[in-house]
């Protein structure tokens, strides 16, 4: 299996996203994953849901996923922005980034958990206190 295969099952993407490229950086600790989207996608307008054409794409954003193997895991993507009769130019919101994603959800869990962890460490007795 390749490694944009692997992600791509891994962050369970769907049409019309797909990995494009992974890149792994021991000595950094840190796998960045570029996210691209199928030719000739038919985009919605984010405000009103109408089907709109492709105006352009946004600049490169990037968003922190949760770690693979120890290593910090980013997402990369350049968004594309639609041109809406009603609402103008507007960038889609991707499947990765709502409220309430998957994506959100489980890094939200990661976070609860490890600050659960944290202050039942701080609140715990010292060892050495034992005897």
């Amino acid at each position: 299996m390749r490694d944009t295969e692997l992600y791509a099952a891994l962050l369970k993407l769907h049409h019309p996203w797909r990995v494009r490229e992974v890149k792994l950086d021991l000595a950094a600790e840190r796998v960045d994953v570029w996210l691209e989207h199928a030719e000739g996608v038919k985009w919605t307008c984010p405000e009103c849901s109408k089907a709109a054409p492709v105006y352009d794409h946004a600049d490169e954003r990037e968003w922190r996923h949760l770690d693979t193997c120890d290593c910090q895991t980013f997402l990369h993507a350049r968004l594309p922005r639609v041109n809406c009769p009603d609402h103008g130019i507007r960038q889609i919101r991707p499947a990765w980034a709502n409220p309430g994603s998957q994506f959100t959800f489980r890094f939200e869990v990661l976070l609860i958990k490890t600050l659960k962890e944290r202050r039942y460490r701080n609140l715990a007795p010292d060892r050495n206190e034992l005897g």
